[in-house]
């Protein structure tokens, strides 16, 4: 799925309308009826008091409007409708859904400009529609009151196309005392940028694309660097290939993980297995001599590497029929460590082949900062926020840890997956690939080691460096989302993620 700019997402519906053709008025129309039938059934809406439409004079506040009239068309009775604006200021589309809605005597109806005219009664699930995602500035007074009424209400509020007051995409303007707390946004058509950043998980708890059919041809021509990584992009792009009956383990690739130190042995058992559960044919796991015995014992599929040191990575030969090399999980940063890698870096370099550098990699490199530069081209690596910082420098938002990413990834031409909600993949082409699955289960010890493994594998297997990242990135997600409702997202285990890893 696409992710447009707010330009775009105009450009889209303008060319919907001349073209399908459709008035906008009907499009309204069109919107309003899918929306009201995905939040009837998402919310449960005959269980509260009332339903209160808060709607602003533009398009947006159309919306609402058109929305509040088909609840009522569908049965709900206990309607209550705010137009919050003055009457010069309305969009004709605006216009024309108050005139539709005020024939309607059965619903409560309140044109007003003052906030302290707005009645919220308690119990009731709330609708915002006071501004959809053209907004460029931060809102002023008396919206700002009005805001802040209806995020102290208590009540369950749901934002049509965006929360009020947050920007789609630019998020170093917002007025964090001026956006709706949305606990559930039904936008239309695509997911917006900042839904996908963690400054605003506050105002976006969660969301539902809700399609109201624009046009296909000109949402297929309008390029976006932005994609939303789901099950139905992996399948519509055929990213994962299939298997032919006659295959033999080394078509699926060698791959070489380097991982582990003498009290971190389960860095390598948790990224070697997840390795051979997504797919790789054989796998050389070079681990130092005291992490053999419980290496071995643990996982026994492996093929084993040992290092020269009884405690930590030294030294490794990589040998030519390799597919690709991975190295990070809990190798530490001694100095030998060290010296060893830059060797790595070195040898993969001249060998030409996939790379992937995670945990104390990234600890490594961050010592070392010169070193990006001299990256194999297309080298993975797999920071989370505090690990990217300390490569990076630090950052105030995470939406500029997203610009700072975009910008490291094409000037080292590296891929670069920021872990979190949404783990963003960032490739030197100038994409950005926000992943749709996961669970906050992942945030525990080892589900990064496991996540190291997966995309090793896929680079082992002749998969792009960027396609091995959306892969391993979705489907170790996928793992999480398979078991949450059964362990429950407190009590899930990396393990737990390995032994759950289904690819395809």
């Amino acid at each position: 799925m696409k992710i447009y700019t707010t330009k775009q997402i105009a450009i889209i519906d303008k060319y919907t309308i001349d073209n399908e053709p459709i008035k906008s008025i009907d499009l309204m129309e069109r919107a309003a009826e899918n929306l009201s039938q995905e939040i009837k059934l998402i919310l449960n809406i005959n269980n509260y008091k009332k339903i209160i439409f808060i709607c602003g004079h533009g398009n947006n506040g159309g919306d609402g409007l058109a929305i509040a009239r088909k609840f009522f068309e569908r049965g709900i009775k206990n309607i209550k409708v705010y137009l919050f604006a003055e009457t010069k200021k309305l969009s004709d589309d605006c216009k024309k859904n108050w005139k539709r809605l005020k024939k309607i005597k059965q619903i409560e109806k309140h044109l007003t400009f003052n906030p302290n005219e707005i009645e919220i009664d308690s119990e009731s699930c709330i609708v915002d529609a006071l501004f959809g995602n053209g907004l460029t500035r931060p809102l002023g007074e008396p919206y700002k009151t009005l805001i802040k009424k209806i995020n102290n209400s208590g009540n369950i509020i749901a934002s049509i196309d965006i929360p009020s007051g947050l920007m789609g995409e630019d998020n170093t303007n917002n007025d964090l005392q001026a956006i709706v707390k949305a606990d559930h946004v039904f936008t239309i058509e695509f997911p917006k940028l900042s839904f996908l950043f963690e400054d605003n998980q506050d105002y976006v708890k969660d969301f539902d694309v809700v399609h109201i059919l624009l046009n296909e041809k000109i949402k297929n021509e309008l390029e976006t660097p932005y994609i939303y990584v789901d099950y139905d992009y992996i399948k519509d792009k055929q990213i994962l290939k299939n298997r032919r009956k006659f295959a033999e383990k080394r078509e699926f690739g060698h791959a070489l993980l380097i991982a582990g130190s003498y009290n971190k042995p389960g860095c390598a058992i948790l990224a070697s297995k997840a390795c051979l559960r997504s797919g790789v044919g054989l796998i050389h796991v070079h681990i130092p001599k005291k992490c053999f015995t419980p290496v071995v014992s643990a996982f026994p599929d492996v093929m084993i590497s040992l290092d020269i040191n009884e405690t930590h990575f030294t030294d490794v030969l990589i040998e030519k029929f390799l597919t690709a090399v991975g190295i990070g999980p809990g190798i530490g940063t001694a100095n030998e460590t060290i010296i060893g890698f830059k060797k790595v870096i070195e040898t993969v370099k001249e060998k030409k082949l996939p790379f992937i550098i995670d945990a104390d990699g990234l600890n490594i490199l961050a010592q070392n900062r010169e070193w990006l530069a001299y990256l194999p081209e297309n080298t993975v690596l797999t920071p989370h926020y505090r690990e990217f910082d300390r490569l990076f420098g630090s950052h105030n938002t995470h939406y500029e840890r997203f610009l700072t990413a975009r910008e490291m990834s094409k000037k080292y031409k590296i891929i670069i997956v920021l872990k979190g909600a949404y783990t963003q993949i960032h490739s030197p082409e100038g994409c950005t690939y926000f992943n749709s699955s996961g669970s906050p289960a992942l945030a525990k010890a080892g589900t990064g080691d496991v996540l190291t493994g997966m995309i090793l594998a896929f680079l082992a297997q002749k998969y792009t460096p960027v396609e091995a990242a959306i892969l391993g990135v979705y489907y170790h997600g996928h793992a999480a989302n398979i078991i949450e409702y059964d362990y429950g997202i407190h009590s899930i285990l990396a393990s737990d993620i390995v032994d759950n890893i289904k690819i395809g």
